[in-house]
């Protein structure tokens, strides 16, 4: 930022004292032979006046007879602010601007009256005045082209700089600006790959760690359930029966537990081989609930949404479905209603159950992996990993996520709106 600070500075500053400097002495060597016009003016009244009186011109005379246009006037018909007055009565000739005229006023002290008269057009000098405000313009123009200039590679590394951010949180995680010595923001740029190699290999580690745990745990647990199948063939007291159970509950609480582990690492890679098409949603949808809850969960699919399919892949689309209506069955009331609909060119995805649903403050937070709302009374039958699930998906497929409460169950109800085309009929 040092760098940046200090290159900024110094355009600026060449822009201003260059351009400035430059213009000035090019005025100067194209008008240096014109004489001011202040200048021009007093010795055409001078002039004028020594010729007058070296004629011998009467006083009266020149005043009829002046280019000029001389006049006398009393003083006290002449009415001056108090400053501007004490310098005109110490002799100092006063100049005045009225409309497209200039007059020169003296103070004639012995008389008590005013001498007035109108200096020459040139001393208004008319004809630069449209060059000096092309030179302005050009002096600010310059110093903007200068300001653009220097802008231009700075723009350049921050466009770059955005695209790869953009990558980077697309899921390209190998995604690093290449390094460029004259790069006004080089440490920026150092540091987004700092950050980004680290962020690279905390996912690489935790990804590593959630499939190596859940692979190890699966052979002792299968190891632990052949044991408890084993035992249960056994002739047990009911002491000992009620202990088994106890035991089987909590170990398919961990196998559920490294199952929902397992399909989260499987998500973390899934970017690799998700491959979407056109999915006609009503049929898959129907498939599916026919297949595994046609007993347990309400379907209900509008008209309009069976000739309007989205782009999606069937497995990950299973997946969202399953979780979604495993998770309303579980924490739900009992009555679970799958729906979908086409509404306003959207197609609606909902489930929705008439369980005691999630509080609005807490929404957002479900979607987090292993977050279970602190008070829901279900709290320790899940594991916080099927709505992360749902979301990750959901974002894969570029719909949008909606979790709010069902007007007509009264329970949680979730909405995944997809992006759609319409069919042909």
């Amino acid at each position: 930022m040092q760098r940046l600070t200090l290159s900024l500075l110094l355009v600026v500053l060449t822009a201003v004292v260059g351009l400035g400097w430059g213009i000035d002495r090019w005025y100067s060597a194209q008008f240096a032979d014109e004489e001011d016009p202040t200048v021009s003016a007093y010795k055409n009244v001078g002039r004028e006046l020594a010729l007058l009186l070296d004629a011998g011109v009467p006083t009266q005379q020149w005043l009829t007879d002046s280019r000029l246009h001389p006049q006398l006037s009393d003083y006290s018909d002449f009415p001056l602010p108090e400053g501007v007055k004490t310098h005109f009565e110490t002799g100092e000739p006063l100049l005045l601007e009225s409309g497209d005229q200039l007059t020169l006023h003296f103070y004639l002290k012995q008389q008590q009256q005013v001498l007035s008269f109108a200096l020459p057009n040139e001393l208004r000098q008319e004809n630069n005045g449209a060059l000096r405000w092309l030179l302005t313009l050009l002096f600010y123009g310059g110093v903007i082209a200068m300001v653009l200039i220097w802008l231009y590679p700075l723009l350049r590394r921050l466009a770059l700089l955005r695209k790869s951010a953009q990558a980077f949180g697309a899921g390209d995680l190998q995604v690093r600006i290449a390094a460029d010595k004259h790069s006004y923001i080089q440490t920026i740029e150092q540091d987004f790959n700092r950050m980004a190699q680290r962020i690279e290999q905390l996912i690489a580690d935790n990804k590593l760690l959630s499939r190596g745990l859940s692979h190890d745990l699966r052979t002792p647990l299968a190891r632990l359930r052949f044991g408890l199948d084993v035992l249960e063939e056994a002739n047990l007291t009911p002491e000992q029966q009620q202990n088994l159970a106890h035991l089987n509950r909590d170990l398919m609480a961990m196998e559920s537990l490294v199952e929902a582990l397992l399909n989260y690492a499987r998500l973390e890679q899934a970017t690799i081989s998700f491959t979407a098409r056109p999915i006609q949603l009503a049929e898959f949808i129907t498939q599916l609930h026919d297949d595994f809850y046609c007993e347990q969960v309400e379907l209900a699919i509008s008209s309009s949404a069976l000739n309007v399919s989205a782009q999606g892949d069937p497995e990950y689309l299973a997946m969202l479905l399953h979780n979604l209506l495993q998770n309303a069955l579980r924490y739900g009331g009992g009555r679970v209603q799958l729906s979908l609909q086409w509404l306003s060119g959207q197609l609606q995805l909902n489930v929705a159950d008439n369980g005691t649903g999630i509080p609005i403050a807490e929404r957002e937070k479900v979607l987090a992996p292993f977050y279970r709302s602190e008070g829901s009374h279900h709290q320790g039958r899940g594991h916080g990993l099927g709505l992360a699930i749902v979301a990750r998906i959901a974002q894969w497929h570029g719909a949008e996520l909606i979790l709010t409460e069902s007007t007509e169950l009264g329970g949680l109800s979730v909405v995944v709106i997809f992006p759609t085309e319409k069919l042909s009929a």
